[in-house]
């Protein structure tokens, strides 16, 4: 709700609890129409607010619970590579968390043409992870006050001044390493599935709450040497590991290897 509505309601409001203190009458009677068309702007200003906002219904609670304590947010993508009824995952080997994956990582973000809006909405670069220039403009960020989450969002789904286009990390982990042959990867075509969020929860790792939002990409192979790259992905020694729906579920491979929490994401929702 904007704050001339706010505003308009709050007058109306205080019309009539004026009117208590009147002698019926005329004066009574236009204060309280007048205080009535306050309230009513008011209230239509509100339900357009719902109605633009729809979409991000559960993230209200921000306005009004903790809204003025930090957040950590995390933007990520993911894809789903399936072959046979199984799903690709590639080894994570960072020491903080080691186990098997999605192909994804955090979207980034163009600071220069956000730092004025980044700045209004309270946002900055999240220390609880080192950072590098690997990691710079990554969308792993610290909201100071939560309240300022739902504009945020509606920032990144109007995809403008950031990175909109999943290839960088498919690239930096299966074709830079030689995962997959350049040869036959000059583009690939995927399909945007969805997007998961899991509400704002305590970090198990921070000293702090998160919000984690990630979108899910098929990769959609379309030539004959494009699904037999991925099919001989299975002969990558560790890095990469096939793996059924009920592995991901389980949280392990059948040998026994971890699968990271948040691969369940790229399973079908029904």
């Amino acid at each position: 709700m904007n704050l001339k509505g706010t505003i308009s309601f709050f007058i109306g409001v205080a019309g009539f609890i004026a009117c208590l203190f009147l002698q019926p009458g005329d004066v009574r009677s236009t204060i309280s129409k007048i205080a009535l068309g306050f309230m009513l702007g008011g209230v239509i200003d509100f339900v357009v607010y719902l109605v633009e906002n729809r979409k991000h219904w559960n993230l209200f609670k921000t306005k009004i619970f903790k809204a003025s304590k930090p957040v950590r947010v995390t933007v990520a993508y993911l894809f789903r590579i399936e072959i046979n009824g199984k799903y690709v995952l590639i080894k994570r080997h960072k020491k903080d968390k080691i186990g098997y994956q999605p192909v994804g990582g955090a979207f980034k973000y163009f600071k220069e043409e956000n730092r004025e809006l980044f700045d209004k909405l309270g946002v900055e670069p999240c220390d609880y992870v080192p950072r590098d220039e690997d990691t710079d403009q990554d969308l792993r960020i610290r909201l100071k006050k939560r309240k300022h989450l739902i504009p945020f969002i509606k920032w990144f789904e109007s995809r403008k001044n950031r990175e909109m286009d999943p290839w960088r990390e498919f690239y930096e982990e299966l074709i830079e390493p030689g995962l997959l042959p350049a040869s036959e990867f000059k583009h690939v075509k995927y399909v945007f599935i969805g997007k998961h969020t899991e509400g704002i929860i305590p970090s198990p790792v921070f000293p702090i709450d998160e919000f984690r939002y990630a979108e899910i990409y098929e990769l959609r192979p379309e030539t004959d040497g494009q699904k037999a790259a991925i099919a001989n992905l299975i002969n990558k020694h560790d890095e990469i590991v096939f793996v059924s729906p009920d592995e991901i579920r389980k949280g392990s491979t059948n040998n026994g290897f971890s699968i990271l929490p948040h691969t369940f994401k790229i399973l079908p929702k029904c």
